[in-house]
């Protein structure tokens, strides 16, 4: 009996080679032209887990080379079929590289098969623009998107914002973007810009995050579409250790399904409230996860500080208020002027500040620490001096001076602790260059 994978692919005329194989990777190529941009060495890839896998790898078949950012990409296709298909073949493929103990269940695959099943349809033009979306979301990265785009002045250094002006000024230089329907492409244009649902997930910034969303009236509004932008970003995370391991999602465990369920229930606040009201109960369900008391300043301070650091246990949570217990008075004042989650700042939210936190850490594990040592370290060492670098930016007494309307950029500085060993923050600070990007020094 054929699988329902294949036979998925045969029956709606798609595709004829398996989900995931060297052949079908090779035509999603040939389909879409843009993936070739991303087999470059001067692509920015992100800074985050061990790029280990190489024979294994889509690029690596395709190229002789590794390339990060493809393998990503083409993950986020896969998985999209996945959970498409919703077959048992299906789950044991998206939960192949994960470990047991932390995996996706065979419940919450469920649950996100008939969500985006109910959403897309079958429908092969919503099919298309999902496939558009996961596949135009980094060109941010690559120097053939920037040198195009420059023809058009723009020089936009935060990639989602990049795209999104792009889109607006001269979407022509993506080449799958023209071959949508003029329908579907104003659709894409309206809706780009309006949310950075990772920045929500990981609270990386106050209730400004949600303005625009809310403006839009989208969520109460065009439910379908608010789904293809939430299922899209599922999909980009479900992709995003695929340099790793790129058989089905090593990142999409139950820990991850459990943050994105609750910032997506959260938003559909946004109907009849406000976002502060929508942000706060999200950042209280993520205080809840670790054991830590909601709607108190203490506990929403640390569930913010926890959901940065992607911890999900109460023994987590435990080892997070222990740490901030030690502190002393200046420290804890220094995290709450950056960090309180509820605090509204008009300036773009700083990015792979997440990174920084979660590198850390794994190198901390890696080097023989218990996770509840490696979070109390996080947060007493590597916490508390980018909040300092942070207030010291906010109050011009940075290298660049603080600007509204450029975005900090952590990405080299989360790339310098994965790379090498946790003790580079004992004589290293953190510091930015003339693009703003922040590196430790």
């Amino acid at each position: 009996m054929r699988s329902r994978i294949i036979s998925f692919l045969i029956d709606n005329d798609i595709n004829k080679n398996i989900v995931g194989s060297e052949e079908w990777a090779k035509e999603k190529l040939e389909a879409y032209p843009e993936l070739a941009w991303l087999l470059s060495e001067e692509v920015e890839h992100t800074q985050e887990g061990t790029p280990a896998q190489q024979e294994s790898s889509w690029s690596w078949k395709l190229t002789g080379s590794h390339y990060p950012e493809f393998e990503r990409t083409i993950a986020t296709l896969v998985n999209f079929y996945l959970l498409m298909d919703g077959s048992d073949q299906a789950f044991d493929r998206f939960i192949e590289a994960q470990q047991p103990e932390e995996a996706l269940t065979r419940e919450r695959f469920n649950a996100l098969h008939t969500y985006v099943a109910g959403v897309v349809a079958n429908d092969g033009a919503i099919i298309k623009v999902i496939e558009a979306d996961l596949i135009l979301g980094d060109m941010g990265k690559t120097p053939k998107a920037r040198a195009l785009a420059r023809a058009y002045s723009i020089g936009e250094k935060d990639q989602d914002i990049f795209l999104s002006e792009c889109l607006k000024k001269c979407p022509q230089i993506f080449p799958t973007f023209e071959k949508l329907p003029f329908s579907l492409q104003s659709d894409i244009r309206e809706s780009s810009g309006l949310v950075h649902f990772g920045h929500v997930t990981h609270l990386e910034g106050g209730p400004e995050i949600l303005k625009k969303l809310k403006g839009s009236n989208i969520v109460a509004n065009n439910r379908r579409a608010f789904d293809l932008l939430m299922i899209t970003y599922m999909l980009d995370v479900s992709g995003a250790r695929a340099h790793e391991a790129n058989r089905g999602s090593k990142s999409f465990t139950n820990k991850t399904f459990l943050a994105i369920n609750g910032m997506r229930e959260a938003l559909y606040r946004l109907v009849k409230e406000s976002e502060s009201n929508a942000l706060s109960s999200y950042v209280d369900f993520r205080a809840k996860l670790l054991g830590l008391e909601s709607g108190t300043k203490e506990g929403r301070l640390l569930g913010r500080m926890g959901a940065m650091m992607r911890l999900f246990t109460r023994e987590e949570g435990q080892a997070l208020k222990t740490a901030y217990q030690r502190l002393k008075k200046e420290q804890k004042a220094v995290l709450e002027q950056a960090f309180d989650p509820l605090r509204i700042r008009e300036e773009r939210t700083p990015t792979y500040v997440p990174a920084v936190f979660v590198n850390f850490l794994d190198t901390a594990v890696k080097e023989g620490m218990s996770k509840e040592e490696a979070v109390q370290k996080c947060l007493g060492e590597v916490v508390v001096h980018l909040a300092d670098f942070l207030q010291k930016y906010r109050m011009g007494k940075a290298a660049q001076p603080y600007n509204l309307n450029q975005t900090l950029n952590f990405n080299k500085g989360a790339g310098q602790i994965r790379g090498g060993n946790i003790r580079i923050l004992e004589n290293h600070v953190f510091s930015m260059d003339k693009d703003w990007n922040v590196s430790l020094s």
